[in-house]
């Protein structure tokens, strides 16, 4: 069947809706999933894919008019957004866009916010199909565009559209991804479920890791198992990201199939770290006892700038539903939506809406000093700097204070024949002095950046201790004194110790977000002095950008660990 038959076959079934499953029909055409799919190379260089807490120029739905069941819920979210920001609604027709305005003119909802777009298209289901928005190392915008997991070819054409109305390159990506599974904090983190893995099995799991690195910017891919049951395998049926370090998760009640799936899960999430090097906090929501593979969920809800709106069932669990969410974003305004008329279709709110981040934006990578035994010379901190408008000199700054003491402001200033890159220095310090630091950037636009992104609670530290910049543990006696050197390193670091007797010995490295980037040895090795090189290199053969790294020994019975920062 050619893409255009089954394309007028799929608009022909489009009353009633397309679920978010795949329907008879459509499963006897599985081998037309990406038929249409164009892939690019990636966009080359640092890129940024903002959070959707972050602040947003719009949202986009696919509104496909005339059900008595989803019109009340489109026009809902059309009326809080609204007041906002902007509503870009994709329509089939002229006469839809008609209806749909006479639809909202005969309810007091204002158009002043609205804008259509007239694009062929097979379903509502926009967050699975929709443009997925990203900042660029040469300070430009980006779309990326995966593969639908459906056999629509008219949705995965949308990204593209989109990327010529709004003139913004568009870049193909290779992975079938649906977007109801993918979740980022802002930092370079995202989350996704198995599915990505079971969609995509001539991918190795490093393989799709890379992939999302070159084209969404994603230093750490966290892959979490997708819950039982329920038919999407989809992240945003029981997890959402409120901030760069807060997360929320769904909680069945004992005795549910899901029930400790998802308290392993979260407990998944809590252990790992955000680019900054701070731990993701939880906090749990109630999810209605539900054994149908279409559950609701409280946790399909949108970000649009200060409110939250979130589905509501008529369900007992809905009032503490709201509190839990008010409690959790005390200074956003929490809108309940009545979706029960969706209850059964496999998504609420966020599945039908995807979001446009604001076009001015400003994003601070830096990576934390490391523990340093340095009493002489000044320590240097160094940034990347993506960000839609010119940083001001006096405000691009690096704040640091000495144990109790006050903070005092040194310059970043951008590092020359390095773009987008700026350093600054803290000056030397004593022996057992800890300094703490935060970066501050404003660009001319008013944006205004922290890394830490909270500053206060969070800031950078490092101490500087009397005989090495390690601190280590110890476990057992095997292991003698550890060196490493030259440590900053730039080419190569050696791993020097003393063994008292032969054994197993794993040298393994890993980034400031906990994730294994090289094994460096692991092998029997020999009693006495022993000296190990790494040439600061990934297991592929990849230089590794500059940073702070932390390695693990480890005998069978003890382990030792220790940092490492890499410099250019």
């Amino acid at each position: 069947m050619n893409i255009l038959l089954m394309a007028m076959l799929l608009v022909s079934q489009s009353e009633p809706l397309l679920p978010q499953w795949m329907t008879k029909e459509e499963s006897l055409m599985v081998d037309q999933i990406g038929a249409g799919h164009k892939t690019t190379a990636p966009p080359g260089g640092w890129v940024e894919t903002p959070a959707e807490f972050e602040r947003l120029r719009g949202i986009f739905i696919t509104w496909i008019y005339g059900s008595s069941s989803t019109d009340p819920i489109f026009r809902q979210i059309v009326e809080e957004t609204g007041e906002i920001c902007r509503v870009y609604i994709i329509v089939g027709s002229t006469s839809e866009q008609n209806s749909i305005i006479s639809y909202l003119q005969s309810h007091n909802v204002s158009l002043d916010s609205v804008d259509f777009y007239i694009w062929p298209r097979n379903s509502i289901w926009v967050r699975d199909y929709g443009p997925w928005f990203m900042h660029k190392e040469d300070n430009s915008e980006g779309i990326v565009d995966f593969m639908y997991n459906r056999p629509r070819p008219l949705d995965d054409t949308i990204p593209w559209r989109i990327g010529q109305s709004w003139m913004i390159p568009v870049y193909g990506s290779p992975l079938e991804h649906a977007g109801g599974n993918f979740m980022v904090d802002g930092l370079g983190t995202g989350f996704v479920s198995t599915l990505i893995l079971q969609e995509n099995p001539w991918y190795t799991q490093a393989e799709v890791e890379s992939l999302m690195l070159a084209y969404s910017g994603l230093e750490q891919l966290v892959i979490l198992p997708r819950i039982n049951i329920e038919y999407t395998g989809h992240i945003d049926l029981w997890t959402k990201i409120l901030n760069d370090t807060l997360v929320m998760v769904g909680e069945y009640a004992p005795g549910h199939p899901n029930y400790n799936m998802l308290n392993d899960n979260a407990d998944s999430i809590n252990r790992c770290r955000n680019r900054e090097g701070f731990p993701y906090r939880i906090v749990r929501i109630p999810m209605p006892w539900s054994t149908s593979s279409a559950p609701p969920s409280y946790l399909n809800s949108l970000f649009v700038n200060n409110k939250v709106l979130v589905p509501l069932y008529n369900l007992a669990e809905d009032d503490t539903a709201l509190i839990v969410y008010q409690q959790a974003l005390p200074d956003h305004e929490i809108i309940g939506i009545d979706c029960s008329a969706m209850s059964g279709w496999g998504g609420a709110i966020h599945c039908i809406t995807i979001t446009a981040p604001e076009s001015e934006y400003l994003h601070v990578k830096h990576y934390p000093l490391p523990d340093t035994n340095d009493t002489l010379n000044d320590y240097r901190v160094r940034a990347q700097i993506i960000t839609s408008s010119n940083p001001i000199n006096d405000s691009t700054l690096i704040y640091y204070k000495v144990n109790d003491g006050a903070y005092t402001p040194v310059p970043l200033t951008p590092v020359i024949d390095t773009p987008g890159v700026y350093s600054g220095f803290i000056p030397a310090q004593n022996i057992d002095d800890t300094i703490y630091y935060y970066l501050s950037v404003q660009n001319d636009e008013g944006i205004r950046r922290t890394s830490p992104r909270h500053v206060p609670p969070q800031t950078y530290s490092f101490k500087i201790y009397e005989n090495s910049g390690i601190s280590e543990h110890y476990t057992a006696h095997l292991l003698g004194e550890i060196s490493t050197s030259p440590n900053p390193a730039r080419n190569a670091v050696s791993f020097a110790f003393d063994l008292r007797e032969s054994t197993n010995i794993k040298i393994e490295a890993y980034n400031v977000l906990g994730q294994s980037v090289k094994i460096i040895t692991d092998r029997e090795i020999n009693a006495g002095l022993n000296e190990i090189s790494w040439d600061l290199c990934d297991e592929k053969g990849r230089k590794l950008p500059q940073g702070a790294y932390f390695y693990r020994i480890s005998s069978n019975l003890e382990e030792k660990t220790g940092k490492i920062l890499l410099v250019e």
